[in-house]
């Protein structure tokens, strides 16, 4: 489908959470100070944030939104607007579960938290006592690498997603980084990191003895009331109030994900495995998200961990000189565990944001005025930090901050990105060179190793390739439960066509596998978690070559010596392969 000009929301399917009584003198002593303390102009009413929801929808081009806040200590709005997925009367409300990406990293540190607070760990504990078998690229580092370290974004791994589709679990996962380079020093600086969370998944499961879904349920989420709560995609997808992901149907060179005035097709969840969580994969709604809100700014009647655990997981560790646009601060900051933070206006907030194929979340808070406000969408959107910014500016900004178009600025990095990517690519296409492979493709076949991706397999094939989506390197519905993807696959034909081309290759089908195209082509193929994970290559220039990921262009550049045999390969992302004799 195409977008008209202005986007058509569906109305608002709003569902109110019950706001629990506040039980006992602390919680009532916290909820009365919180609002003594206000010194803001009244908070827009529920139907201003209604209207300002829906129209925001439509300039951002977002199927569905799930928002929650809390004032002074205690719910105020939990709602669902549009519907869950495109071409069908499937409204959002306050139950509906989506997936907050990285905002899942605040859950990790908070089960870090309950192990301490249960004399199983302490924060200063090194990591090598409790996972001997775990190794960095620098010995010392390995040695010296504290619990405290892996939720603080100092470490220097950086995030190696490429490999999820071929680790076989976690520790797979693990064993690997040492495989590949520090992004920086030790200690040196804030780099942001989504190995180090994965690492704190597997620190929780071996400390406790369960898994990591498992142990947050019976630490975190049950005492919340947090039922529907989880990070096993299986149990999100079986329920018949869940939102399904969307991106740009057409994804090469477009720009930002966030591009409006491009066609939307629901795709794959993301995280269908355990491997990278809690770095991301939670699954939640706007009514639960309520509670885990009110137990940070300290008014739940019945919070899972300490206040004074609470505080340490908010307290700055590592500072941030230029931050991100999801980070609820304006300047300088820092980032706590788990959670971003730094100064709002006159107020302290803390926060993060979550990125996954198909949705964005933001979640803001101040704790000391007792607010919050958590915003999702079923689509890559910047609306979600539009509207924890406009809404965080409303309730307890200044009025510098009220003043600001949000919508404006956040549009304005949007399009300053896209220029920076357009003309990347620019420069790219002028540099190419109008010339075939320096030796025929057969020569170019072979096996190649590194340490890090494994066993690579240049082949040469006439079958046709199905698309290679980010969602686990699976074709369609990981798990073949009813939904959008059972049907007959647009994306998948089209995809086809766009990933299934390049030396040579003709239109790929529907199904892909088995089918003969009639053309020869170079395919590169990886093992991985449940089957092996095939990409065709485009031949761009010489001995480059390009394959695709999903959106995501990995440059493949083939090493010849000075008798035109082919060595090895050099790989964006996955680093050289030696060429197995």
């Amino acid at each position: 489908m195409t977008f008209p000009t202005r986007f058509s929301v569906p109305r608002l399917h709003r569902c109110f959470a019950r706001t629990a009584p506040l039980l006992g003198a602390a919680i009532l002593l916290a909820a009365a100070a919180a609002q003594g303390q206000s010194r803001f102009p009244p908070p827009p009413s529920v139907e201003e944030i209604d209207a300002w929801v829906e129209d925001a929808m439509a300039r951002w081009e977002v199927p569905g939104l799930g928002l929650a806040i809390v004032h002074e200590g205690r719910s105020y709005l939990s709602a669902g607007y549009g519907v869950r997925e495109l071409g069908r009367d499937t409204p959002v409300d306050g139950a509906t579960l989506f997936s907050i990406g990285s905002c899942s990293k605040a859950f990790g540190a908070a089960t870090i938290a309950s192990l301490v607070e249960e004399g199983k760990l302490r924060w200063d504990d090194r990591i090598t006592d409790h996972i001997p078998w775990f190794r960095l690229h620098d010995p010392w580092t390995t040695r010296e690498i504290r619990v405290r370290d892996i939720v603080t974004h100092r470490v220097g791994t950086g995030s190696n997603q490429p490999l999820r589709p071929l680790v076989t679990d976690r520790r797979d996962y693990l064993m690997r980084i040492a495989h590949t380079d520090p992004d920086h020093t030790f200690r040196d600086r804030y780099g942001y990191t989504n190995d180090m969370l994965v690492l704190t998944g597997h620190l929780v499961e071996t400390v406790s003895g369960t898994d990591w879904d498992s142990y947050a349920r019976e630490k975190l989420w049950s005492p919340l009331g947090m039922t529907t709560t989880t990070a096993r995609m299986a149990l999100a997808n079986a329920s018949p109030n869940h939102a399904e992901p969307h991106a740009i149907i057409e994804r090469r060179f477009i720009g930002n994900a966030a591009t409006t005035g491009m066609p939307l097709e629901p795709v794959p969840w993301q995280y269908a495995e355990d491997v990278t969580v809690p770095s991301g994969g939670v699954i939640t709604s706007a009514d639960e998200i309520t509670e885990w809100m009110r137990f940070h700014v300290g008014t739940h009647p019945n919070p899972p961990l300490s206040r004074s655990s609470v505080e340490l997981m908010h307290a700055p560790h590592t500072v941030i000189r230029n931050p991100s646009s999801w980070m609820p601060f304006e300047g300088p900051g820092a980032y706590a565990m788990g959670w971003s933070t730094g100064r709002f206006g006159d107020v302290t907030g803390v926060g993060h944001g979550g990125n996954a194929l198909g949705f964005n979340c933001s979640i803001a808070l101040a704790p000391r005025q007792g607010f919050g406000v958590w915003a999702t969408t079923n689509r890559n959107s910047e609306l979600p930090w539009v509207l924890t910014k406009w809404a965080m500016a409303r309730f307890v900004g200044t009025e510098e901050l009220r003043s600001r178009d949000w919508h404006a600025e956040f549009e304005q990095s949007v399009a300053e990105g896209n220029r920076r990517i357009f003309e990347a690519e620019e420069a790219r296409q002028a540099a190419r060179l109008d010339q075939g492979p320096s030796v025929p493709l057969e020569a170019y076949v072979g096996t190649y190793r590194n340490g890090y991706a494994g066993e690579l397999r240049i082949r040469l094939t006439d079958e046709a390739i199905p698309p290679l989506m980010p969602a686990e390197g699976r074709l369609g519905r990981w798990d073949a439960t009813p939904g959008v993807h059972e049907r007959p696959a647009a994306s998948a034909s089209a995809g086809a066509d766009r990933n299934g081309s390049g030396n040579g290759a003709g239109n790929g089908s529907v199904n892909g596998v088995g089918e003969a195209t009639g053309v020869l082509r170079l395919v590169a193929e990886f093992d991985g978690r449940e089957r092996p994970v095939r990409m065709p290559l485009e031949h761009w220039h010489v001995d480059r070559f390009d394959m695709w990921f999903g959106d995501v262009r990995i440059g493949v550049s083939f090493m010849l010596d000075d008798t035109a045999r082919v060595t090895g390969v050099e790989m964006d992302y996955y680093g050289r392969f030696e060429r197995v004799p």
